[in-house]
């Protein structure tokens, strides 16, 4: 544990404010978390929980800080029956810290390890920029099959939310070979999601010139795009780098285990 943590005892987060103050005016909580906050967070030492509603609508945590402090944080919330509330789903863990977290507060095998940047440059032209072409509700099934057949795992649903902005690329016979989102976060933040492309024509650009095109919206429009990626993809994570992404965040989620009560306290 921290000196600062041996120091303090648990205090509560109340507003957005507050947690950027305790974060060191982190990206991640700048550009995702909205204001006001789902609820009421807490900190000690480096380490605070808070709940947090994903741009799908579910609500979870996210537990970022150094592992001990992390720890202890748990500990004392766990005693007090924080992590009961049926209405928190998942956990969103900085994966230094994942394994404390999860020594104290029963998790699932359910979830995924991932990863969070953002970018505030608009990236340089790419060629094949000149072929994306938007699409509305008229392609949407076109859309949800290139989804199905080559990005299964994206949260992406096409206009299921007010305000998407879905380009595409097109082969000359006229067959959707490429996709991606651009919409906001509940702290209203350009994110982009369901970057795909068929899989005979990946290695040719075209998810760059998707990625470049709506990264460049974002960009001009809000001062800022931001995503995220599964920790397995290497080639997306090169190609984001490549077009400027950073302040990388890496995460590990997993449900809660309401259905079990032990924990290493």
């Amino acid at each position: 544990m921290t000196d600062q943590a041996r120091r303090l005892r648990p205090r509560a987060l109340e507003t957005r404010a507050d947690l950027l103050a305790a974060t060191g005016d982190d990206a991640f909580v700048r550009y995702d978390l909205p204001d006001p906050l789902e609820g009421t967070g807490w900190a000690l030492g480096s380490a605070v929980v808070v709940p947090r509603r994903t741009h799908t609508r579910r609500l979870g945590l996210v537990v970022m800080g150094q592992p001990d402090d992390v720890a202890q944080l748990a500990k004392d919330l766990h005693r007090r029956g924080f992590f009961d509330d049926p209405n928190l789903l998942h956990a969103t863990v900085e994966r230094s810290a994942f394994d404390a977290f999860a020594a104290v507060v029963p998790l699932t095998d359910t979830g995924g390890d991932w990863e969070w940047m953002c970018s505030r440059t608009p990236p340089p032209r790419i060629p094949g920029e000149d072929h994306v072409v938007g699409l509305d509700e008229d392609d949407v099934e076109e859309i949800r099959a290139l989804l199905a057949m080559a990005n299964d795992r994206t949260d992406a649903r096409p206009f299921e939310f007010p305000g998407q902005r879905w380009v595409g690329i097109r082969d000359p016979d006229g067959a959707l070979v490429a996709c991606g989102l651009r919409e906001r976060t509940l702290a209203g933040t350009p994110i982009l999601e369901g970057i795909t492309v068929r899989a005979d024509r990946r290695g040719t650009g075209l998810g760059l010139a998707v990625t470049a095109t709506l990264t460049r919206e974002a960009v001009h429009a809000d001062g800022v795009c931001t995503l995220g990626l599964y920790s397995d993809n290497d080639v997306a994570r090169r190609l984001y780098h490549g077009l400027g992404f950073g302040d990388d965040h890496v995460w590990s989620s997993r449900r809660l285990d309401h259905q079990s009560k032990s924990a290493a306290l």
